[in-house]
């Protein structure tokens, strides 16, 4: 028997032990009695000091962030790799623990320096929430950082720890401003695999490229990866290890069905079937609002219990968004939403309710942002459709949704409900396991163009001479914002479509009854390739962007007065689409890149327009030029409360800690004036 077979039948063997406990009447005397052969199988968790062997073993892996957990062997196998290697490539099952391993290696070996970087703002809040709550013992002597600000100046003979994105580790020259790293932490590796049509690959990409290099131990993770390919062409060449260890056990029941069309009832039939906490994945968050505004589960609909924050969030919602909102109508029904289009804030009120085994929200309908490494607490999650968009779902995917159920000690078997069409794949476990290739390593004009080795290029040479820069020029302006290709399509739609560009802007400029909502329809029209409904989006992105900003509520009447037959939900949903990351994370981001384009033309008195009275209004809005307001949006502050905290504690902070101290110090005087949303999230930072 090969050493693979064998790593794969002790997990079998582990399965059948948990399947007892989870069967079992009573957990403790199962144990007991199998306490041995627990231990063996490393499940020290269950095993506890039922036996010699296990209460020593549990006795020596006491945990320095928690005195009442133990670690299992394999998280002090990982721990041991960590400390003896300078890199490490770390890959095991959702359920495994990884991110405890992380916290426990720093509070172990208290590394001066660290960089943690991960994909989303949701997990720099799980992440900052571990560090400024849960784990703050440990933690108190680190200064905490959530972004890079470059008129700040940072003492690295201190300790510090930053949690960042990815986009701002390179955006934010966090390279060049961090001088040193002994601890580098990137969550989520999958997302460095070779995708030349994802501009957000590429930035994770540099990111490795920059920090990699000057951390003196970094390691990397990820679920589900089977071996990374040309590791050894890395300059800092990681060790790779990979555990099928999982305390929990994931099965997946099939339902098939022979019309598309009765994804929708299958899931009601399932939902109304099941008990305890569940998910429901969507592909796209159209069908999640369209089964939300029409679901209903009978008995499961009055069995929330009330609470006073829900209460008042049900009618600042009402108020501030809209009261036929599909969120709030599925609320009322005992049903959470979750998605990445939500504000911060929002979402983080939402998961709340759902991991509350008390607050009788037991039914979550998500979308792929809980692919993102967002934790839940969930018994069973039903699959609607297999894809993301309506890209299907690989193996991969598929089985790390699936292992967003199960919960150690709570839920010891997690159950993943597919509903499968008829074109629907088979999936097995055995395929999610993925080789990969970093794009690092592999042949990228990108990473050609970063590196300097872009000679043979040219293409990218030919862009350099019609725009009549250096290639330092373009590295420092364009190079780390987006993909070559990017670029090149920006420019040539520009050149086809800069004459009327420039006629709006004159028009706008020259005309006082004029609007710049034609500047914003025709820099859409660059953009982006598909232009579906985008009267209405631009006409959303034109009142999102005034200088005196509007609450959503009054973007969605004025658009509803302007589009009386376009439904509201889909209004809603767009209004909150565009406000909360299209227009800052898309349009800002590319239409600076055009306004560079007419840099090179000299066009300056027409960017000078478009600036004053667009790009300005979005970074005002956005606060992108105010590191301490960012900071607070980055934690969830909604957006209208912002100003008000920030006249209150001033803006003279960089570390969360000082936000914390100064947020506790002057409660008293913000809490009064701000929102439910924006009172959660505070308290939620002082508790």
């Amino acid at each position: 028997m090969n050493t693979k077979q064998n790593v794969h039948n002790v997990q079998n063997y582990r399965e059948s032990y948990i399947l007892g406990l989870y069967e079992s009447e009573n957990k403790s005397d199962f144990a007991r009695e199998h306490s041995e052969s627990l231990f063996h199988l490393g499940l020290t968790m269950y095993s506890k000091e039922y036996s010699f062997e296990s209460a020593v073993y549990n006795g020596l892996a006491v945990s320095h962030l928690d005195e009442t957990i133990s670690l299992h062997p394999e998280q002090m196998r990982i721990l041991n790799l960590i400390h003896k290697n300078k890199g490490i490539v770390f890959s095991a099952p959702t359920s495994f623990g990884k991110t405890f391993v992380i916290f426990e290696y720093i509070a172990r070996y208290k590394p001066k320096n660290v960089v943690l970087v991960v994909p989303t703002l949701a997990l720099v809040d799980e992440y900052k929430q571990r560090v400024i709550n849960k784990y703050s013992e440990t933690f108190r002597e680190y200064r905490v950082y959530l972004s890079i600000n470059q008129e700040s100046k940072y003492d690295f003979n201190k300790n510090n720890l930053f949690i960042l994105t990815h986009d701002r580790v390179v955006n934010d020259e966090a390279n060049s401003i961090i001088e040193q790293i002994d601890f580098l932490v990137i969550d989520e590796v999958y997302k460095l695999k070779k995708d030349l049509t994802n501009d957000r690959v590429l930035i994770l990409n540099l990111a490795y490229k920059y920090l990699a290099d000057k951390a003196q131990k970094f390691v990397l993770l990820a679920p589900f990866l089977k071996e990374i390919q040309n590791l050894d062409k890395l300059d800092s060449k990681p060790k790779f290890y990979s555990s099928n260890f999982s305390p929990v056990v994931n099965k997946v029941v099939e339902y098939r069905i022979i019309d598309d069309k009765d994804r929708n009832k299958e899931t009601t039939k399932i939902i109304k079937r099941l008990s305890g906490k569940i998910l429901v994945y969507f592909p796209t968050v159209i069908g999640l609002y369209k089964y939300a505004k029409n679901c209903g589960f009978g008995e499961k609909e009055n069995e929330i219990i009330p609470n006073p924050i829900l209460e008042e969030f049900i009618e600042w919602a009402s108020v501030e968004i809209h009261e036929e909102w599909s969120v709030l109508k599925a609320l009322k029904k005992g049903i959470l939403v979750h998605n990445g289009q939500l504000p911060l804030g929002i979402r983080m009120i939402v998961l709340e309710l759902f991991n509350d085994p008390e607050s009788g929200y037991d039914i979550m309908l998500c979308t792929s942002t809980l692919l993102e490494g967002v934790n839940t607490s969930a018994e069973h999650i039903i699959i609607t459709k297999p894809a993301r968009s309506r890209n299907p779902f690989d193996a991969f995917d598929f089985f790390n949704l699936v292992g967003r159920t199960g919960r150690l000690y709570k839920y010891y078997l997690g159950k993943a409900h597919y509903i499968r069409g008829p074109k629907d794949r088979e999936y097995l476990k055995e395929d999610a396991l993925k080789s990969i290739e970093f794009e690092l390593t592999s042949d990228s004009i990108d990473m050609d163009i970063n590196s300097g080795k872009y000679d043979e290029h040219l293409e990218f040479i030919e862009l350099l001479k019609d725009l009549k820069i250096t290639y330092e020029e373009y590295k420092e302006n364009l190079a780390t914002i987006c993909r070559f290709s990017t670029v090149k399509y920006l420019y040539d739609k520009y050149k086809l479509l800069k004459q009327e560009l420039f006629k709006e802007i004159n028009k706008f400029k020259n005309d006082d009854r004029a609007s710049k909502l034609s500047i914003i329809r025709v820099l859409y029209k660059i953009i982006e390739k598909n232009l579906y409904n985008s009267n209405m989006i631009t006409y959303i992105i034109n009142v999102l962007t005034y200088k005196n900003p509007r609450s959503i509520r009054q973007v969605v009447e004025r658009t509803r007065k302007a589009f009386k037959k376009a439904d509201l939900d889909n209004i809603i949903s767009n209004v909150i689409r565009l406000k909360s990351s299209y227009i800052e994370h898309e349009f800002y981001k590319k239409a600076s890149i055009i306004l560079y384009f007419m840099q090179c033309e000299e066009k300056e008195d027409l960017i000078r327009v478009v600036n004053d009275d667009l790009m300005t209004n979005i970074e005002r809005a956005y606060f992108i030029d105010s590191p301490s307001k960012k900071m607070l949006k980055d934690i969830g502050v909604y957006d209208r409360d912002i100003e008000i905290v920030s006249e209150i504690i001033g803006e003279n902070y960089d570390m969360v800690n000082e936000l914390q101290t100064s947020i506790r110090e002057n409660y008293h005087k913000i809490q009064p004036k701000i929102g439910i949303v924006s009172r959660y999230i505070l308290n939620r930072l002082i508790e």
